[in-house]
């Protein structure tokens, strides 16, 4: 049976986008913050800058907006970018369906699906994040006593153990009861428990809890302090598996879709400085990780150094297979009515628009 912990709240480099909707919303402006410079002043006579309203939640997975407004990417297609912070990427949707944000990361949860399904018709434009084999950004950790002795070494194993979620139902925990129905074991046969990132690594120093999918930089930090080991990355139980997506508001895609296909380009030339630093050639990898420095709650730029990168294609392109398998997931359980037509949500034209113009990013 599911015991439900305290859930606290996200924290703010959170690559996983979270579903809870427990906390109240919280906003803040912070487009002239340190983080966020102010767009310099337009010469005499300049055409003025079309601003596109951009929420973010302060994670690694932003660093390409800043990279697009830092290194002038969105200058150069006549835009500028307001930013507003919020306390996780659901948060975002219900402005972006009311015409007060035009462009926001999110996750492909119930909340994103609800709201389509509401009629509110946002759009997947472009890959946000997703996990690739061998990448540890996410993963299914374990307690390091149980992988030392032995007690765990299938997914069979699990069976009787304390499983953690950071949220109820967060999209990773698909993959893990798809593994243990795979080994025979009903979720049913786990007890669950919700607690934050912060509050599972004292969990498993304290044997409270035996495994639970954990985000950098707490994968790092956990492995540092020895209380668990990554024992399953999230993109060695599905290659490529979305774990966020970029989002357009409707009347941006629709009534500004100029605005918005220049944005794209901006966007994805971000990207690419991004993926090129962690992914490619190691090219500009001391500035992007500065830029990650002042954009998260993480100072420490050795710790930056030592943990594992988000992954983001560099074309946009979305995993739609990855979409319709975990929307059907929360079908099962209850949390969807109906599946809605996943190729008429995901929108590649912007993308399309934005490789006309920059070409193919060559990847692996």
């Amino acid at each position: 049976m599911r015991s439900l912990g305290i859930l606290v709240g996200l924290a703010a480099l959170l690559g996983v986008a979270c579903q809870s909707a427990a906390a109240p919303a919280a906003s803040t402006p912070v487009a002239n913050s340190p983080a966020t410079p102010a767009a310099s002043a337009q010469p005499p006579g300049a055409a003025p800058l079309d601003v596109v309203r951009v929420g973010t939640i302060l994670n690694a997975s932003d660093a390409p907006f800043y990279l697009a407004q830092e290194r002038g990417y969105l200058r150069e297609e006549g835009l500028d970018m307001e930013v507003t912070q919020f306390d996780g990427a659901q948060r975002a949707i219900a402005p972006l369906g009311a015409d007060q944000l035009d462009v926001a990361g999110g996750g492909p949860g119930p909340g994103l699906f609800n709201a389509i399904q509401r009629g509110i018709p946002l759009r997947i434009v472009a890959d946000r994040s997703r996990a690739v084999p061998g990448a540890k950004f996410n993963c299914l950790v374990v307690r390091k006593a149980l992988l030392d002795s032995g007690a765990v070494r299938s997914f069979a194993d699990l069976r009787g153990r304390v499983f953690a979620e950071n949220v109820p139902a967060v999209l990773t925990t698909a993959l893990v009861e798809r593994e243990l129905q795979r080994a025979g074991v009903s979720p049913q046969e786990l007890t669950w428990t919700v607690l934050s990132f912060s509050d599972m690594l004292n969990a498993f120093a304290n044997e409270a809890i035996d495994a639970g999918v954990m985000v950098e930089p707490f994968v790092t930090v956990g492995e540092q302090r020895g209380v668990f080991q990554c024992w399953k990355p999230t993109g060695d139980m599905e290659p490529n598996f979305q774990i966020a997506v970029l989002l357009y508001g409707p009347v941006f895609a629709e009534q500004r879709a100029e605005a918005a296909r220049r944005f794209m380009v901006a966007y994805l030339r971000g990207v690419r400085d991004y993926y090129r630093a962690f992914f490619g050639d190691g090219q500009g990898r001391a500035e992007v990780l500065e830029l990650i420095s002042r954009i998260t709650a993480i100072r420490d730029l050795s710790l930056l150094e030592r943990i594992s990168p988000a992954w983001m294609d560099p074309n946009g392109s979305v995993n739609t297979a990855s979409l319709r398998f975990v929307q059907h997931w929360y079908l099962e359980r209850g949390d969807l009515t109906s599946e809605v037509d996943v190729d008429q949500i995901v929108d590649p034209s912007f993308a399309d628009y934005a490789l006309s113009r920059i070409g193919r990013y060559p990847t692996p």
